[in-house]
């Protein structure tokens, strides 16, 4: 669709479609690569149809107010669907024995959207070394609390203790630092052969 023939659309349409994909990219945030046009267009649709509900209901009090309601609606749906709507969905279909599919479709996406806590990391490289996080709890309020999983494959993480091919351990000193903060350490995806991640 243009710009042009977007804006020649009513109001209340154009709210319901940037609502509607903006209430799809918060609940499906981290799951979204293994989707297709269709997903994308057809779950977007579901919260367009939400925003364009409260749109019409509050469009008496001027545009201004249905604009923000219908966003606003839109958006606080998606959070709930979320945080307990998809898992409650998810179990009732387990629960029923119609299926036990999530929709994720790679481990990695699993593992990196989960809402358990990861206490432990250790990452094993393509060269032979392996990265420790032993402890993440003490990394409570550094950017990402010490890991990241990317969407890729990678990992982003404290490393505080590093074993060397030959056997040889380091340990990393100096993590924190009350001025420039923590220090972390980037691995791409193609680097690493394996990960082990404590959770809870």
């Amino acid at each position: 669709m243009l710009a042009s023939e977007f804006f020649a659309l009513s109001l209340s349409v154009q709210v319901a479609i940037g609502a509607g994909y903006l209430g799809y990219v918060t609940a499906y945030a981290g799951f979204r690569r293994d989707h297709d046009a269709t997903d994308a267009v057809f779950i977007s649709l579901a919260f367009a149809s939400i925003a364009t509900l409260a749109f019409l209901l509050v469009e008496k009090f001027g545009p201004v107010a249905a604009f923000l309601t219908a966003f606003l609606a839109s958006l606080i749906c998606a959070g709930v669907w979320r945080r307990w709507g998809r898992r409650c969905w998810l179990w009732c279909m387990d629960k029923t024995g119609v299926h036990r599919d999530d929709g994720v479709h790679t481990t990695w996406s699993g593992i990196a959207q989960t809402d358990r806590r990861v206490g432990q990391v250790s990452v094993h490289t393509e060269d032979g070394r392996i990265l420790y996080l032993n402890d993440r709890s003490k990394y409570h309020g550094a950017a990402w609390d010490g890991l990241y999983l990317g969407g890729d494959g990678s990992v982003v993480m404290v490393v505080e203790e590093e074993e060397l091919p030959n056997g040889t351990e380091e340990t990393r000193s100096g993590i924190s630092d009350e001025h420039w903060g923590t220090r972390l350490t980037y691995i791409p995806a193609s680097q690493i052969r394996r990960v082990n991640i404590r959770m809870k």
